[in-house]
C-alpha cells in the first residue's frame, strides 16, 4: 500500500483567475528506499566545530540565533551558548533555574533582533531578554495566554503561538514589546479526549512555527490544525493546509504523522514531517509545484549531516553532538559538537 500525505495549498497564484484562490492537491507519496537529494537543492555554506571546554559544556542544541560572527544556542540542559563561528569557541554561558526574576524554568525557544537576544520559558510564561553578551536585561511575563510554544520577533512586537485558546485569545497571538496582546488569530476549538473531555494536547516545542519569508511577511503554522497562514503586518490570510491520509500504514505503538517543521527559503517551501518515527522532507516551488521529497538518511563521513532544528534568515541550521552521544557524529575529544549552515541553491 502506498503511503501519501495530501498537501492543500490555497492560493491566488495557481488560479487562472487572480482575484480567486483554489485548492491545489499535491500528493507527496512516501518510498522507503528513497532518500531526499539533499544536495541537489542546498549546500553547506560553513562548518563549525565547537571546541571542547572544561569550563564550558554543551547538551543537544535544540534552537539557535545568529547575529554577526557569532552564533546563540539553546540547549537540552537549558543552557544559553554564545560561539564564535570562525573559531567555534564558547564565549560565555548563562544558566538560571529557578523563580527568582532572572530565572527562568523551562526554556525552549531564541529569537532577536538587532539589539537583544529573547529566550522563551515555556513553564514561567514569561520572555527574557539578553544582550548579546549574556547580560541578563529583563523579562515580562505572558499571563495572559496558557501555552506559549513558540515566539517570532517582529518589528515592533513578537507573535506566539498560544497551545490552548484562553479567554479569547486564538492560537497566534500579536503583543507589544512588552508582551500586552495587541490581536490574536486563528480561533480554533480544542479537541478533547472522549474518556475525560480533556485538552488534547498537540503542542511542537520548536520556534520553527514562525519563519519569515524574503518580503518581509511571516510564514506561521498552527500544528493543531496542520495549517499555514501568511502575515503581512497587519492581517493573517490561509495559505494552505496539510492533510495526512487515513490509509497510511502505521506501525504499532507510534504517533500519527504529523507536521515537525517549516521552512521557507528563496520562495520555496520545505515540510519536515514525521511518519512512523522517521523524518521526511518534501520541498516545493515557488508555485508549491512538487520539486523533491525523500526520507532523511544520514550523508556519508564526507558530508555534513542535514536535520535541520530551525532556520534563522536564509539559513538553516543543523547542529549535532559529538564523542559518545547517540547519534553523535565525527567523534573527536577535543570537538563537543559540529554546528553547519546551509542555505538553499
Amino acid at each position: 500500500m502506498k503511503r501519501i500525505i495530501v498537501c492543500v495549498l490555497a492560493s491566488a497564484l495557481l488560479t487562472a483567475c487572480a482575484d480567486k484562490k483554489s485548492n491545489v492537491v499535491i500528493n507527496v507519496q512516501e518510498q522507503p528506499d528513497k532518500t531526499f537529494p539533499i544536495y541537489d537543492y542546498f549546500q553547506v555554506d560553513k562548518t563549525v566545530y565547537v571546541n571542547a571546554d572544561d569550563e564550558h559544556l554543551l547538551s543537544d542544541i535544540n534552537s539557535a540565533y545568529m547575529n554577526g560572527n557569532y552564533i546563540y544556542t539553546l540547549d537540552s540542559n537549558h543552557k544559553l551558548s554564545k560561539i564564535d563561528l570562525n573559531t567555534g569557541d564558547i564565549i560565555g554561558q548563562y544558566c538560571q533555574i529557578g523563580r527568582g526574576p532572572q530565572d527562568y524554568i523551562f526554556p525552549i525557544g531564541l529569537t532577536g533582533d538587532d539589539r537583544n537576544l529573547y529566550l522563551l520559558d515555556f513553564m514561567g510564561k514569561a520572555v527574557h531578554k539578553f544582550s548579546f553578551d549574556l547580560k541578563h536585561q529583563g523579562k515580562f511575563t505572558l499571563e495572559n495566554m496558557n501555552a506559549t510554544s513558540s515566539m517570532f520577533k517582529t518589528k515592533d512586537g513578537f507573535l506566539f503561538f498560544n497551545s490552548f485558546d484562553s479567554e479569547g485569545v486564538g492560537k497566534i497571538a500579536l503583543t507589544d514589546n512588552n508582551g500586552q496582546i495587541k490581536q490574536s488569530f486563528v480561533n480554533q476549538k480544542e479537541e478533547l479526549q472522549p474518556e475525560t473531555d480533556a485538552p488534547v494536547m498537540k503542542t511542537i516545542f520548536t520556534d520553527q512555527l514562525f519563519v519569515q519569508t524574503p518580503d518581509g511577511k511571516v510564514l506561521c503554522f498552527n500544528p493543531d490544525g496542520n495549517e499555514a497562514y501568511l502575515y503581512d503586518g497587519t492581517d493573517m490570510e490561509p495559505l494552505l493546509r496539510i492533510f495526512m491520509d487515513m490509509n497510511y500504514e502505521k506501525k504499532p505503538q507510534t504517533p500519527d504523522p504529523f507536521v515537525k517543521q517549516l521552512y521557507y527559503l528563496n520562495g520555496n517551501l520545505m515540510v519536515n514531517y514525521s511518519y512512523n518515527m522517521d523524518t521526511y522532507f518534501s520541498y516545493y516551488d515557488k508555485n508549491f509545484k512538487l520539486k523533491a521529497s525523500g526520507k532523511y538518511a544520514l550523508t556519508d563521513e564526507k558530508q555534513a549531516p542535514f536535520q535541520p532544528i530551525c532556520q534563522v534568515g536564509d539559513k538553516l541550521i543543523t547542529a549535532a553532538p559529538t564523542d559518545d552521544t547517540p547519534g553523535a557524529v565525527l567523534p573527536d575529544r577535543s570537538i563537543q559538537a559540529v554546528i553547519i549552515l546551509h542555505s538553499a541553491k
